[in-house]
Formats: C-alpha cells, sequence, structure tokens
C-alpha cells in the first residue's frame, strides 16, 4: 500500500530520470542515475554497466533500455544472491512484475515495437519524446515496486506466489 509520499518520491525519481535523458543519458543509464544515491553504487559505475543497454541494447531495439535499467535498479537495490533458490526466485517474479506493469502503461517491454509509433532514428535526446516518457515509466515502476512497496516487499511476495515456479 502506498501513501502520498510514496507518490511523490515515484514522481521525483521520474523527472529526474527524464532530466538525465534530456541530457543526453541513454535509456538504462537514466533510469540507473535516478537511483544512485539509493543504490550504494557511484555514477560513474551506474553510467558504464548501463551504456551497452540503450537503445533496446547496443540499438538493436530488443528489450527497452528502461526497462533494462529497472532491473539493474533491482537487481543492485535487492543485492539477491542467485544460488539461493529463494533469492533468485524472488528477484524474478519482481522483475516479471515489473515488466508486466511496464508493458501495461507502455505497451509492450520491447524497444521496436514501443518505437512503432514515435520513431526517432539517431537524433539527440531532446528529440526523443516516447523513449523520455518510458524512463519516466520505469523509473515510477522502479520506486512504487522495489523501494516503496512497505507491505512486507515486493520480493518476499514474489517468492511466496513463485516457489513452485523455478
Amino acid at each position: 500500500m502506498t501513501d502520498g509520499r510514496t507518490t511523490d518520491n515515484a514522481v521525483d525519481r521520474a523527472a529526474k530520470a527524464e532530466a538525465y535523458f534530456t541530457e543526453g543519458y541513454n535509456c538504462a543509464q537514466s533510469v540507473a542515475l535516478a537511483f544512485a544515491d539509493l543504490l550504494g553504487a557511484d555514477e560513474e559505475t551506474l553510467k558504464a554497466v548501463a551504456a551497452p543497454f540503450g537503445g533496446g541494447m547496443g540499438r538493436l531495439r530488443e528489450v527497452c533500455g528502461a526497462v533494462s535499467g529497472m532491473f539493474m535498479v533491482a537487481g543492485l537495490a535487492l543485492r539477491a544472491d542467485t544460488l539461493d533458490r529463494n533469492e533468485k526466485n524472488a528477484l524474478y517474479a519482481l522483475e516479471r512484475e515489473m515488466a508486466r506493469l511496464f508493458a501495461e502503461q507502455a505497451g509492450s517491454i520491447v524497444c521496436r515495437e514501443l518505437l512503432l509509433t514515435r520513431p526517432h532514428g539517431d537524433t539527440h535526446n531532446s528529440q526523443k519524446p516516447k523513449c523520455r516518457e518510458l524512463v519516466g515509466i520505469a523509473a515510477r515502476i522502479a520506486e512504487a515496486k522495489i523501494f516503496a512497496d512497505s507491505d512486507a516487499g515486493a520480493a518476499e511476495r514474489a517468492t511466496e506466489e513463485d516457489g513452485k515456479n523455478e
């Protein structure tokens, strides 16, 4: 359950992500950088790790970079031990939930599908309003599902729901 403060935090994170994007960072970097203060990772490391995921992974137009950035935030925030089956299941369930929410709000998690209505080529980010909107959506979802979900934690609930799926 979220309160008004949580909604404000999500809006703030979305605005931060959109500002990074407008500055010229790619979609994955923009989402990751918006959470740098909460992740215990320096901005230079986040920029470097997220750099290859822009443009749907190196402009392959596969999984949207904003979604990849959102998943990076989850990984860094939760620090899940993927050798531990329960932690791995919880992380993957959380990722699937965030992907579902993103697709619900944006129409897909695939870059090329998202850009069908607003293709932009290799232009400056200020000319990519659809992508700016997508980094905001990803940041709002990450804030809500990773940081703001005070109801026993999204990861713990996901473990219970997903324990039998892997």
